[in-house]
């Protein structure tokens, strides 16, 4: 409990300290929420357009856009730390972190806060509202969703930031990896198959932050609801190993310089 209550103390001094640079809060808040409405017309023409892409309607796209985006926001304001492990890592910023006497992970994970994530909850309960998903059967389901999504999201910025310990500077990969993740999230099911389907379920998990829930709900399926929150106990506790792995081949202050 007293781990929880240090995270829920450096998150909210990492939000604070974002939300007082008001006009920078607030632009980069709105811009983000303006370029997933922009993103998701696309899919707003092309339904106009067609019917359905294989099964799915343009509500399902709007449930997917609305449990992508919530779980991203989620992750971005919460737990946005955890974007800079790599860095982190390279340029010896653990070293400050790592004497405290508190879980350094969830340290890392609280350090900071994007503003841009509010744009993401934002459109996320635009998005989810406008897909009619929202009642009261499925509500429990959207919301454990949002939360399972944002935990795998999170256990792979981890994972893709603990190379750091072994590669160096892998920043600029780890960003890579990262975006792949979520562009390929963003697409319904029925356009993946065979290996591309089965790499989105295991080595790069956007299915299980995209297109797996949306099928769950759909189907009312009990065994992709334990399907989901397995996955997502068994992928956290991955990233957290990895990054206890790492962190024992971790050396102070990698980077050369000063430190103040």
């Amino acid at each position: 409990m007293s781990e929880l209550k240090n995270l829920v103390a450096h998150i909210k001094i990492s939000i604070q300290s974002t939300v007082s640079l008001r006009e920078s809060f607030l632009l980069q808040s709105f811009f983000m929420l303006l370029s997933n409405l922009v993103f998701f017309s696309f899919w707003w023409i092309y339904f106009s357009n067609f019917s359905s892409i294989k099964g799915w309607t343009l509500a399902d796209i709007a449930c997917l856009y609305g449990i992508v985006n919530g779980a991203y926001g989620i992750f971005s304001v919460f737990l946005g730390g955890s974007r800079y492990l790599a860095r982190m890592i390279f340029e010896g910023d653990l070293d400050m972190l790592i004497v405290k006497p508190k879980n350094l992970l969830l340290q890392i994970m609280g350090s900071k806060s994007v503003s841009s994530g509010w744009g993401d909850i934002v459109s996320s309960i635009i998005f989810l509202i406008f897909s009619g998903y929202v009642t009261l059967v499925n509500l429990p389901f959207l919301i454990l969703f949002v939360l399972t999504a944002s935990i795998v999201i999170t256990s792979f910025s981890i994972m893709m930031g603990s190379l750091a310990f072994w590669m160096g500077d892998s920043h600029t990969l780890s960003k890579q990896l990262f975006e792949f993740l979520l562009t390929f999230s963003n697409y319904p099911k029925s356009i993946y198959v065979g290996a591309v389907k089965v790499f989105l379920l295991t080595v790069v998990p956007s299915g299980f932050i995209g297109f797996v829930p949306i099928e769950t709900i759909k189907n009312q399926s009990l065994s992709g609801l334990l399907y989901i929150i397995g996955f997502t106990f068994i992928y956290a506790c991955c990233a957290s190993k990895i990054f206890h792995w790492g962190l024992k081949s971790y050396t102070s202050g990698n980077k050369p310089g000063f430190k103040v």
